[in-house]
């Protein structure tokens, strides 16, 4: 039954898939540069905030030269120690609140 926990949020709807992403306030400035390029390259993310905080992030001296932000433009999230999460691994709606949470992630890097 340890498994089990995550189930409680599962009459709200998106609860329990809520649980299932990972915590993001981990992840290098770098890494949260390159999965948000990935994010709005790929469509998950749009508008003038998404592109605004790529650009002040990439901008950045060492952000796009480094591991993490070509890991992050794979859609790998680097969530420390040798954790990465893959954002392929998720469907529909939940890549796309993956995405926000990274979007928002970065807004408080700036």
């Amino acid at each position: 039954m340890s498994g089990m926990s995550g189930m409680s949020g599962m009459t709200g709807g998106t609860g329990m898939m809520s649980s299932m992403l990972p915590n993001i306030s981990s992840a290098s400035t770098g890494n949260v540069a390159g999965v948000l390029s990935y994010c709005v390259q790929n469509n998950y993310l749009s508008g003038s905030g998404a592109t605004s905080a790529l650009s002040s992030l990439t901008g950045k001296q060492g952000v796009t030269s480094s591991s993490d932000y070509t890991a992050g433009q794979q859609g790998q999230l680097l969530t420390g120690g040798s954790n990465a999460f893959s954002l392929s691994s998720l469907k529909g709606q939940m890549k796309q609140k993956m995405c926000n949470m990274v979007l928002s992630r970065a807004k408080n890097l700036l």
